[in-house]
């Protein structure tokens, strides 16, 4: 679903608990951060700017559009306005021939203030929280709401690498042109309006410190001793499966925070994976990079924390896939189009869209989809939700990986070849192609299809016409790729058809003795 498509169902629908239209001709109303604070307190929504409550479009003025958009975002990242702060992603959407501002806001798991005011959201609109009582009712709904809300005891500035926070710093400041608010900010003060300090309004009966630094700030920033002393099952897992699928061809184990984490990682996916060459825009660019780079951002910023479930990255031959603790909000595929984006750790999402490694809420998911047919043409990219969220990317694939596990293989076998070598002459054995395929679907028990059964019948009919034969021969003869023909292999041996005998460079693929028996008691003449 388009953002116009998005525009058009909400102005039928009007306004509600999530759905808020204001008039913007030339200024932001007074009242708009209000609104986005109670959204971000409640369940997120969106607010439409240049439409009236009736649903009537008046628009915006297309001279003050840009103007508009930058005072709104700037306000969103000055704590003295918003707090904590919250990076917003307007966009300008013409309906009817006019000009609406279309800002959607996630819900937050920090409880936010505009103006030093809790607003909370309800039917009716915005709404003050003062009472004491629902002030600590709301911190109890939003401490609940993600791990990385958790108050860590003991947890103290110094338990936190300062080069990391300075890292931050220098990414936001840069990313906004010298103008982050974080700039100005002590450590300290950072982490505060990062919404990684917060104060536990639960009673003291429950264990729980009544403040202090959180999980998401040990995760962000933490000193690895820090992080495992928190989160003792933290780590995340890069694997390569190519040649030896039963264990990994090559691994990196990180236990760091999820900035250091992120350079692994991506580091990794360069390392093992192809990047074709792309121009967009007459500007060459990355697809391995604009691809992964969501990939993994999506797997730190939205795994749940609270699983001692270890999240993996696995690159196979033909795919990588992604898996990761998940708290579930919807089941199965995800369709890009129409997937309602949910924050599982939206603090230290923040963290990461002030520093440019990611986008808005949900944006990672359809850039992937975007990009993923020109990576792999013809393939789409899977995403499935459940009490795991796993990420199933198709790659090109440049190397015969099983052909080269094949040759692997085929370095054992002459040790391998004094159990299963033919006792037997190897004369070819006359028999007709009738009796061929008879003995293969008596004898392959795997679930294949008809065309691979006559591949396999014009293999084993090969081998019975010669006194052996070569991988090569195999494939030069039925004009396939090593990989088909050394799966092919794979079964004739299990069925105990063909074995390998001599050295490995001279070896040659022959008939068993229980494959001679076979034939020769299935023979049907021609």
């Amino acid at each position: 679903m388009t953002d116009r498509e998005h525009i058009t169902q909400l102005l039928q629908q009007g306004e509600g608990l999530t759905v808020e239209f204001k008039e913007a001709r030339t200024d932001l109303p007074r009242s708009l951060f209000e609104t986005i604070c109670a959204f971000l307190n409640r369940e997120g929504g969106t607010v439409l700017l240049g439409v009236r409550d009736d649903s009537t479009i008046l628009g915006v003025d297309p001279d003050v559009v840009s103007k508009l958009v930058k005072n709104l975002v700037a306000s969103a990242n000055d704590p003295d306005k918003l707090s904590p702060i919250y990076r917003l992603f307007p966009e300008t959407v013409e309906i009817e021939g006019k000009l609406v501002l279309y800002v959607p806001i996630g819900q937050s798991s920090q409880v936010h203030r505009t103006n030093r005011t809790i607003y909370d959201r309800s039917a009716d609109g915005d709404f003050r929280v003062t009472d004491q009582e629902a002030t600590r009712l709301l911190y109890e709904r939003k401490a609940n709401f993600s791990t990385e809300n958790r108050v860590i005891p003991y947890l103290e500035l110094a338990d936190l690498r300062p080069d990391l926070l300075a890292r931050a710093r220098q990414m936001a400041t840069v990313r906004q042109d010298g103008q982050h608010v974080w700039n100005s900010l002590n450590d300290a003060e950072l982490l505060r309006s990062a919404g990684l300090w917060r104060r536990n309004f639960l009673p003291p009966a429950s264990g729980q410190p009544l403040e202090g630094y959180t999980l998401g700030a040990a995760l962000l920033f933490g000193k690895n001793e820090t992080i495992i002393n928190a989160l003792p099952y933290y780590e995340f897992d890069a694997l390569v499966r190519q040649l030896d699928l039963d264990r990994y061809d090559d691994r990196d184990y990180i236990q760091c925070n999820l900035l250091e984490a992120y350079d692994r990682l991506i580091a990794f996916v360069r390392k093992h994976l192809a990047d074709p060459f792309f121009l967009e825009d007459s500007q060459r660019i990355s697809l391995r990079d604009k691809i992964f780079r969501e990939v993994i951002v999506n797997m730190l910023a939205h795994r749940e924390y609270g699983s001692g479930y270890p999240a993996r990255l696995i690159i196979y031959a033909d795919h990588v896939l992604t898996e990761n603790a998940n708290r579930t909000y919807q089941s199965g595929p995800l369709d890009p189009n129409r997937f309602t984006p949910y924050p599982k750790n939206p603090a230290i999402a923040n963290v990461f869209r002030e520093i440019g490694f990611m986008d808005r809420l949900g944006s990672g998911v359809r850039q992937v989809s975007h990009y993923q047919p020109v990576y792999t043409p013809g393939q789409l990219p899977q995403f499935i939700e459940g009490d795991s969220f796993r990420a199933i990317i198709p790659i090109p694939v440049y190397r015969d990986f099983a052909a080269e596990r094949g040759q692997a293989i085929n370095q054992a076998e002459p040790q391998r070849a004094t159990n299963d070598t033919v006792k037997s002459p190897n004369d070819p054995v006359k028999v007709s192609y009738a009796t061929i395929n008879a003995t293969i679907n008596a004898t392959i028990n795997a679930t294949i299809s008809t065309a691979i059964r006559a591949r396999l019948a014009a293999e084993l009919y090969q081998i019975t016409q010669s006194d052996g034969v070569t991988n090569r021969q195999l494939q030069d003869d039925l004009k396939v790729s090593r990989y088909t023909i050394l799966r092919d292999i794979d079964l004739l041996r299990a069925a105990e058809l063909i074995a390998f005998e001599g050295s490995k460079k001279t070896g040659r693929y022959v008939l068993t003795e229980n494959a001679r028996q076979l034939l020769q008691a299935n023979n049907k003449p021609t």
